[in-house]
């Protein structure tokens, strides 16, 4: 039977093409509003931030027994980048809430799209699509490096199910390649026992900031996995030898460039 309506149906003007099976698409922003650009990290105003960064360092101070090594090492002012292992979820808002600054970093693309999006954007940070190329990503990271923002990577692209150092991606080397910041190399460890132990020890410990440059006037494919590798062999020689994984014998003759001293558990 054809279902009448009040308007005009098909079956009522045969002449009339029927219309193709309605598609997803994106929702359009409201009128006289922007669509949200989320490779474009909100600007957190600085009042906010260090409200959520006192609350955080107040929380892990009750959840975790955090030492601080070569925070000395963190530039002050300038662009750079903090590139640093991944054992534990607790790494992502643990090694904000022990700098001064605010940063920007990459999270992965689903998290956009759940219930915390909000607070990840709020947080200052971008999306970056999992197991692919994300030039889009890349860019992004390019321009916050260059409007002076302090941005953070973990060149494992995931968290380490054997807590232990895996093979980095190579997007850590093609960033500080083409932007020629420092890269500060950021090694954590017992942050896998966090919420599974009473106050776990977790060590935060900050090298020297590296310098990376290409051998030739082309950037190269080698120049990259080169640069990645340098970091992440830093990162390792900073680690206790179970914690090296893949790096473990590269890291064996690397000088780890930090001062012994602990930094004093305050907000500096």
């Amino acid at each position: 039977m054809t279902q009448k309506s009040s308007a005009t149906s098909s079956s009522d003007n045969p002449e009339q093409p029927q219309q193709a099976p309605e598609q997803s698409v994106a929702k359009p922003a409201r009128p006289g509003k922007p669509a949200k650009n989320l490779y474009e990290p909100y600007d957190t105003p600085m009042i906010f931030w260090r409200a959520i960064r006192g609350m955080a360092h107040l929380i892990f101070a009750l959840i975790l027994n955090v030492r601080v090594v070569g925070r000395q090492h963190v530039p002050k002012e300038g662009a750079f980048i903090l590139a640093s292992n991944h054992l534990s979820w607790v790494d992502v808002p643990l090694l904000p809430a022990y700098l001064k600054r605010k940063v920007v970093y990459m999270a992965k693309e689903e998290v956009f799209h759940s219930k915390v999006g909000w607070l990840v954007r709020f947080m200052g940070a971008f999306p970056v699509k999992r197991g692919e190329a994300d030039r889009q990503s890349l860019r992004a990271a390019d321009q916050q490096l260059k409007a002076g923002k302090v941005f953070i990577i973990f060149p494992e692209g995931t968290r380490s199910k054997i807590h232990k150092l895996g093979k980095a991606h190579a997007g850590l080397g093609m960033i500080a390649l083409r932007s020629g910041v420092p890269v500060v190399p950021v090694a954590i460890w017992g942050s896998e026992h966090a919420l599974k132990k009473f106050r776990p020890h977790v060590t935060i410990s900050f090298g020297e900031p590296i310098t990376l440059t290409p051998k030739g006037k082309k950037l190269t494919r080698e120049d990259i996995e080169d640069a990645t590798d340098q970091v992440m062999r830093r990162i390792a020689s900073m680690m206790p030898p179970e914690y090296r994984g893949v790096y473990g014998e590269e890291a064996s003759g690397v000088e780890a460039h930090v001062k012994t001293e602990e930094a004093p558990e305050t907000l500096q």
